[in-house]
């Protein structure tokens, strides 16, 4: 890893919690485990301007602000809402391997299906095994299929986002990972 390129993952990682934290306050929906997430706004721009494997870098440094949220502060409690970290850190990973093939919009888009999923498992199937009674009775099934029509909105919101600053983002940086739009 450049030094140059990791330290811009993780001031990338910084503006996501920024960002996220912002969001996460300021707008909690109907449940207090629902609430707008724009921290990938970060991981984003480091897997198009730098690649894969600092947008997973930078996935897994956003998680931060989620983690405290949902996991030290709610209900996931410290151990199981670490798995905040790869379900971000996917995203970041999968975004930046498609920047090269795709254009920003569909590669934000397509690179958050397997944290989507990860997302279903994790709240769906593993959270009845492992967290207690009183914790699942706050998740009930609409909240899961809430939590996520929500991070799909997030994404397509971030998605032309992400679109229109890359192609600035590439103007000022020499070298830019992503496509040329």
């Amino acid at each position: 890893m450049k030094t140059k390129d990791f330290a811009l993952s993780v001031i990338l990682g910084a503006l996501g919690n920024v960002i996220g934290i912002f969001s996460l306050n300021a707008f909690s929906i109907i449940s207090p485990q629902v609430a707008l997430d724009l921290s990938h706004y970060g991981t984003f721009l480091s897997a198009a301007v730098l690649g894969p494997r600092y947008g997973l870098l930078t996935g897994f440094i956003v998680a931060i602000s989620p983690y405290v949220r949902f996991g030290l502060q709610g209900v996931y409690g410290p151990v199981f809402g670490a798995l905040f970290f790869p379900g971000k850190a996917m995203t970041g990973y999968f975004s930046g391997l498609l920047m090269k093939k795709t254009r920003p919009l569909m590669a934000v888009i397509l690179g958050y299906v397997p944290e989507s999923i990860f997302t279903y498992l994790t709240i769906a199937v593993w959270a009845p095994m492992f967290l207690p009674q009183e914790a699942l009775s706050i998740i009930p099934p609409s909240v899961v299929a809430l939590i996520l029509v929500k991070a799909w909105m997030e994404v397509i919101v971030l998605a032309f986002f992400v679109e229109l600053s890359v192609k600035r983002l590439c103007e000022k940086i020499i070298t830019c990972y992503c496509r040329r739009s």
